[in-house]
């Protein structure tokens, strides 16, 4: 890569980004009022990583074949994937859910492009990773300046545990009405008072 190229298309737009990014940062403060807990920050950074293994494997993918269908769906991905219920893949499998705060319903592709739109800017999503980072560390709901610029957050919702535990019990319930033993719903045990 020419250096005047890294220099103006990937040094540049990093440098101005982390200049930036507190001053917006302050700016959109106001979407710190939430009901919602902060989500754990342990899955959030699993989900993350899902989500970063599904993006490098389209890079990696691309240098094999040189398509350029790839970056593209890796780019398209990394934008859009909150805009499915509010869940990216990795997201589904660590049972979390990116929510509209106005409504509480699961964030749109609108808010999924607004929330990510910093990711795809090349120079900028390098510094982006590491601030966006620390300020859901640092942050009492975890909200990152994406989410504070389309007021979203991360919150704990129905995920891919919960997801194979309702096929589950409807596996057991169908098979239940297959034997014409129908599965009775438990009941909570009943605890007598002092004798």
């Amino acid at each position: 890569m020419d250096a005047r190229l890294f220099v103006g298309f990937v040094l540049l737009p990093a440098i101005a980004f982390a200049v930036a990014y507190y001053p917006a940062l302050n700016k959109f403060s106001f979407a710190l009022v939430s009901p919602y807990p902060k989500a754990d920050l342990g899955r959030s950074f699993a989900a993350a990583s899902v989500d970063a293994i599904v993006v490098t494997s389209m890079v990696v993918l691309y240098r094999g074949s040189e398509t350029v269908v790839y970056p593209l769906f890796g780019a398209t991905y990394l934008i859009l994937r909150d805009g499915f219920w509010g869940r990216s893949i990795g997201k589904f499998c660590c049972g979390l859910v990116v929510i509209d705060l106005r409504t509480g319903l699961p964030c749109t592709r609108g808010h999924s492009i607004g929330r990510n739109a910093m990711l795809l800017l090349p120079g900028a999503n390098l510094v982006a990773v590491f601030l966006e980072a620390a300020t859901i560390v640092r942050d009492p709901q975890g909200q990152r300046l994406g989410d504070r610029i389309v007021q979203t957050q991360v919150v704990e919702g129905f995920g891919a545990r919960d997801f194979v535990a309702a096929v589950q019990h409807w596996w057991r319930d169908f098979i239940g009405q297959l034997d014409g033993n129908p599965r009775k719903p438990r009941r909570a045990p009943v605890h007598g008072g002092p004798r």
